[in-house]
């Protein structure tokens, strides 16, 4: 019984170590792991370049001048949780 409790233990701790080094990267100016998340396709979040900047799926647009480069080559938003304000949008180096 010990062993599986410690294995279910050292599952978690993998598992919660995973998440935060993958997001350990967002700038602390700009948001922490409850404000940024990677947009998932899959799930709709889709992301169009247009020469006014990225229009989100929602219709909502971040301006070029308001966007970062994100370091693994993947579409992150970073916005605040009860209005949806963006924060910070991270996009990846040539997407479109």
């Amino acid at each position: 019984m010990a062993s599986v409790k410690a294995l279910a233990i050292v599952a978690i701790a993998c598992v919660l170590g995973e998440a935060s080094y993958a997001h350990d990267w967002y700038p602390a100016w700009c948001c922490d792991e409850h404000d940024c998340r990677e947009l998932i396709e899959a799930r709709g979040e889709t992301v169009t370049e247009t020469s006014e900047g990225w229009r989100l799926w929602d219709g909502r647009l971040i301006g070029r001048e308001h966007s970062k480069m994100s370091p693994d080559a993947k579409f992150h938003l970073c916005e605040e949780p009860t209005t949806r304000a963006i924060i910070c949008f991270f996009a990846p180096q040539g997407a479109s």
